[in-house]
């Protein structure tokens, strides 16, 4: 039996950032990054030419994925599995999630997170970590029905217009 979550979500594909998909995604980053307050960088702050973040692209390829949604061929979120770099921590990947305004609630973060989850346990990540926002309400509801617990906070760590924010971290085990 399909849920409004599985109907609102079904023209949503999901698949890894290839080189020529680097241009909407961009696209995609910055309009996330102009809309969301809940985001390190604000509007106008990152400024990555399309030749940097190829650079980047090629040279984080194998600890990086980034995984693409899209919506009517239009991007509409990514998520970025990030393994780590060193031996004693190769059981750990650190996840960095973002869906665009006009597509919340339509379960793509959860499809997401989901396919970041079977991508990582393929790897053999034993634990994936995030951090979030204490004021974004919506994402720790959402990693928190995926499993994800709370494990430490670094009080009034970000400024922004709206006063001063904690981030929390969170983590799975898989």
């Amino acid at each position: 039996m399909k849920t409004a979550e599985d109907n609102k979500s079904q023209n949503i594909s999901i698949y890894r950032l290839k080189w020529k998909d680097l241009p909407a995604f961009l696209r995609l980053r910055h309009q996330i990054e102009h809309d969301a307050t809940h985001l390190v960088p604000e509007k106008g702050e990152r400024k990555e030419t399309i030749l940097y973040a190829l650079a980047r692209l090629i040279v984080n390829r194998r600890r990086t994925y980034t995984l693409i949604a899209v919506n009517d061929k239009k991007p509409v979120g990514y998520i970025s599995i990030i393994f780590a770099k060193f031996k004693k921590l190769r059981g750990n990947a650190y996840l960095v999630l973002s869906v665009v305004a006009s597509h919340h609630g339509r379960g793509i973060g959860t499809r997401l997170m989901q396919t970041a989850e079977e991508f990582a346990r393929k790897r053999g990540i034993r634990r994936l970590e995030l951090e979030v926002f204490a004021k974004n309400e919506r994402a720790i509801k959402l990693f928190e029905r995926l499993g994800y617990e709370k494990e430490g906070r670094r009080r009034k760590e970000v400024e922004s217009n709206d006063g001063l924010d904690d981030i929390i971290f969170m983590d799975k085990f898989l």
